[in-house]
């Protein structure tokens, strides 16, 4: 796993810029399903008290197999920052975090990332089998080159034009997921 976990605080550091908190009305989001290749797995994104949710059901019928969803298209240059940090929560699943760029059409770069599964205890955990929020680090040099889930060999991230920001999960199994997203952030 290239995402290292950092805390499971709330603690920033001053070097940082704050890319997405999420706000109904706000930052548009949209999914993208394995639809566009002919699968039937379906997804939804909201904003609820704060959080980008992220839930749906993945199936591999047709040859499909995945779920995802993009921010809106934006320019941002991260070319001082050197990394992502982002505090979610999920199920237990495998996921991966996505970046696109305007240099590099049609190329996503990714990052793999697993989460905790939980049990609802009582108030203090969270509910529906979510597991504890995580802050996790990914540096932007772990973000590899890929085209529809293959691994390129280039061309390499340019910080300088990221304009796309997502979480897909395509673990080769049909299955149900949940993904809750707090904060993004560049450091």
């Amino acid at each position: 796993m290239l995402a290292l976990i950092l805390s499971l605080g709330g603690s920033v550091v001053a070097d940082s810029k704050k890319l997405f908190e999420f706000e109904a009305g706000k930052a548009s989001w949209f999914v993208v399903n394995d639809g566009v290749m002919g699968g039937v797995s379906s997804s939804g994104v909201k904003v609820v008290d704060g959080l980008l949710e992220f839930s749906g059901r993945v199936r591999l019928e047709n040859n499909g197999g995945f779920a995802s969803v993009r921010s809106s298209s934006q320019s941002l240059d991260l070319t001082q920052f050197s990394s992502l940090k982002v505090r979610l929560r999920g199920d237990g699943k495998r996921y991966s975090f996505q970046l696109g760029t305007s240099s590099a059409r049609g190329v996503l770069y990714q990052v793999e990332f697993d989460t905790t599964a939980g049990q609802y205890l009582g108030p203090t955990t969270a509910p529906s089998g979510l597991g504890r929020w995580l802050e996790l680090n990914f540096p932007l040099t772990s973000f590899k080159p890929t085209r529809f889930g293959r691994l390129l060999s280039g061309p390499a991230l340019d910080k300088a034009k990221l304009e796309q920001f997502g979480f897909i999960v395509g673990n080769k199994r049909a299955e149900d997921f949940r993904l809750e997203v707090d904060w993004i952030r560049a450091f």
